[in-house]
C-alpha cells in the first residue's frame, strides 16, 4: 500500500492535476457566462485554447512517447533487441520506457544464454562418436546428431518432425522407442540396420522425464559394434580353424604311431612308409606353427620392417629361382616382364621376399600342369605395382573378399593336399599393410587369377613409412 502511494505521489498526480485544472477552467467559464461577465463565444474561445494547450501537452508527453514505444516494441518482437527507448521523463511514461528497456536487456541476456547452451549441446552431440536420436511422445524426431546423418544419409531438416520409421526404416528400432515411451523404462538391444550396408548396433533407449502434458519423449544412442562383432567372429573362427588344423596332423601322427607300436614296426617297408607320412605331417605342423608365430608378430607390430632402398627386379629374380624347380615339376612356365629402370622402393627385403614367395607359390599350387605364370611390375610417380598372374582354376566371386583372411581356403581339400596352411595370403596382406601399401586380387573361375600389391615409393610414401617406424 505504501509503495502504491509513493508511486502515485511521484508520477500519478500530474495527469489528474491537468484534468482538475481543465475542470476548474470550464467551471469558471460557466460561472462567468451565467453572470454575463463573459459572452458565450468568449467562453468557447477560452475553452478551446485551454483544451488545445492541454491536448498539445498530452500529445507531447503521452501520445508521442507511446507511439515511439509501440514501434520499438514491434522491432524487439522481431528479434532486434539492441533497440532502446530514449525517454527518461520522470513520469509514468518514462517509468514504462525504462521497464521496457530493462526487459529487452534481460530478454537479450536470456536468449544469448539459451543460444550458448544450445551451441554447447550441439558441440557435445557433434563430438559423440555414437549416433543419437531424440523423439517426442509421438515418436517424431526432435534431433539427430551428425553421426546419424552420415550413417543413414539423412539430414536434420529432412528428419525433424517425422516419424522415426519414415527416417530410419527399421521396425526393431521403432518398436524399442515405442516400448520405452509406453513403459517409461530403458530398453537395450542389439539390432542390425541397413545403411545401406548391414551394420550391427547396440541400441540403448532412455525415456525422458515428462515435464507437462506436451513434453517427454525418448533418446536412443546407437553404438556401432559391427567391427567388434566381426572381430569376435574372426576370433571364434580362428580358434576353431587352429584347433582343426592342429588336430588333423596330430591325429594322423598318433594313428600311425599307434600302428607302428602295434607291430607294424616289424615290417620295414610299411614302417618306412608310415614314418615318411609322419615326417610330412610333422613338417606341415611345424610350418603351421611358424606361420602362426610370424603372423602374430606382424599383427602385433612386434616385427617392424627394416627399411632400405632395394631393386624389386632383383628380388623377383631371386624368388623365381627359388620356386623354379617346383614349377618345373608341374610343367608350369614362369615368365618375368619388367620395364627398364624401375625405381628403387623402400622396403624390408626379407619380408617382401616372403610376399613374393607366398604369391608365386600360391599360383603354382592352383595352376594346372602346363599352365603359365607371369610376373609384371610398373611404376608411377609415387608408387610401384607388382602383379602375379596365372591361368589356374580361378576364384569364385563370393570368395574374393575373403581370400586374405586367416585359414580361408577356396578349395579346402586341394589346399591340404598341397600342404598349404591357409595363412600365406593373410601374411602377405599384413606385410604389405606394414609397408603402407595395398594388396588386391582379380579372378575369374576357369580363367585365372591376378594378385597385385602396391608399395609407396620415395617421397610421400617414404615419409609415411618412416612415420610408421617412429
Amino acid at each position: 500500500m505504501l509503495i502504491k502511494l509513493g508511486t502515485f505521489w511521484r508520477f500519478g498526480w500530474r495527469p489528474i492535476a491537468s484534468y482538475f485544472f481543465l475542470f476548474l477552467v470550464f467551471f469558471a467559464l460557466t460561472q462567468l457566462t451565467t453572470v454575463e461577465r463573459v459572452s458565450l463565444w468568449g467562453a468557447a474561445a477560452t475553452a478551446f485554447i485551454c483544451s488545445a494547450i492541454l491536448a498539445l501537452i498530452m500529445y507531447k508527453r503521452l501520445i508521442s512517447p507511446l507511439g515511439e514505444m509501440a514501434e520499438i516494441a514491434q522491432e524487439m518482437a522481431r528479434g532486434n533487441l539492441d533497440q532502446e527507448i530514449r525517454n527518461f521523463a520522470q513520469d509514468e511514461i518514462g517509468d514504462l520506457a525504462r521497464s521496457i528497456n530493462y526487459m529487452a536487456r534481460q530478454l537479450k541476456s536470456n536468449i544469448e544464454s539459451v543460444i550458448s547452451e544450445k551451441n554447447r549441446i550441439q558441440a557435445i552431440l557433434s563430438s559423440i562418436a555414437d549416433g543419437v536420436i531424440a523423439v517426442d511422445n509421438w515418436g517424431r524426431v526432435i534431433l539427430i546428431n551428425p553421426v546419424v546423418e552420415e550413417l543413414f544419409g539423412i539430414d536434420m531438416a529432412y528428419s525433424k518432425g517425422k516419424n522415426i520409421l519414415r527416417v530410419i526404416r527399421n521396425y526393431e528400432l521403432e518398436k524399442m522407442l515405442s516400448k520405452a515411451l509406453e513403459t517409461g523404462c530403458p530398453v537395450e538391444k542389439q539390432i542390425e540396420i541397413l545403411t545401406p550396408e548391414p551394420l550391427i548396433f547396440r541400441v540403448h533407449v532412455t525415456p525422458l522425464k515428462n515435464i507437462g502434458v506436451e513434453h517427454g519423449g525418448a533418446v536412443a544412442v546407437l553404438k556401432d559394434v559391427t567391427e567388434r562383432k566381426r572381430v569376435e567372429e574372426m576370433r571364434s573362427d580362428f580358434v576353431a580353424n587352429v584347433s582343426h588344423e592342429l588336430r588333423t596332423p596330430l591325429t594322423s601322427i598318433r594313428g600311425f604311431a599307434e600302428t607302428l607300436l602295434d607291430g607294424a614296426i616289424d615290417e620295414p617297408k610299411l614302417a618306412r612308409q608310415f614314418l615318411e607320412i609322419m615326417n610330412t605331417e610333422t613338417e606341415r605342423l611345424s610350418r603351421l606353427i611358424d606361420e602362426l608365430l610370424n603372423l602374430s608378430k606382424i599383427e602385433d607390430r612386434k616385427t617392424v620392417p627394416s627399411l632400405q632402398l632395394l631393386k624389386i627386379e632383383d628380388l623377383i629374380q631371386r624368388t623365381v629361382a627359388i620356386l623354379k624347380s617346383r614349377a618345373q615339376e608341374k610343367n608350369i612356365e614362369i615368365s618375368i616382364s619388367l620395364p627398364d629402370n624401375l625405381p628403387q622402393v623402400p622396403g624390408d627385403p626379407d619380408m617382401l621376399s616372403q610376399v613374393l614367395i607366398n604369391l608365386i607359390d600360391n599360383s603354382v599350387s592352383y595352376t594346372q600342369p602346363g599352365g603359365k605364370i607371369q610376373i609384371r611390375a610398373a611404376a608411377w610417380e609415387d608408387e610401384l605395382k607388382v602383379d602375379v598372374q596365372d591361368n589356374g582354376i580361378g576364384i569364385p566371386p563370393e570368395s574374393l573378399s575373403r581370400v586374405f583372411e586367416r585359414f580361408y581356403r577356396v578349395d579346402k581339400a586341394r589346399s591340404r593336399e598341397q600342404g598349404g596352411t591357409g595363412l600365406g595370403l593373410s601374411i602377405v596382406k599384413h606385410i604389405i599393410d606394414a609397408h603402407h601399401g595395398s594388396v588386391q586380387v582379380e579372378s575369374k573361375v576357369g580363367v585365372g587369377s591376378t594378385f597385385s600389391f602396391v608399395l609407396p615409393l620415395h617421397g610421400a610414401g617414404s615419409s609415411k613409412t618412416h612415420q610408421y617406424l617412429l
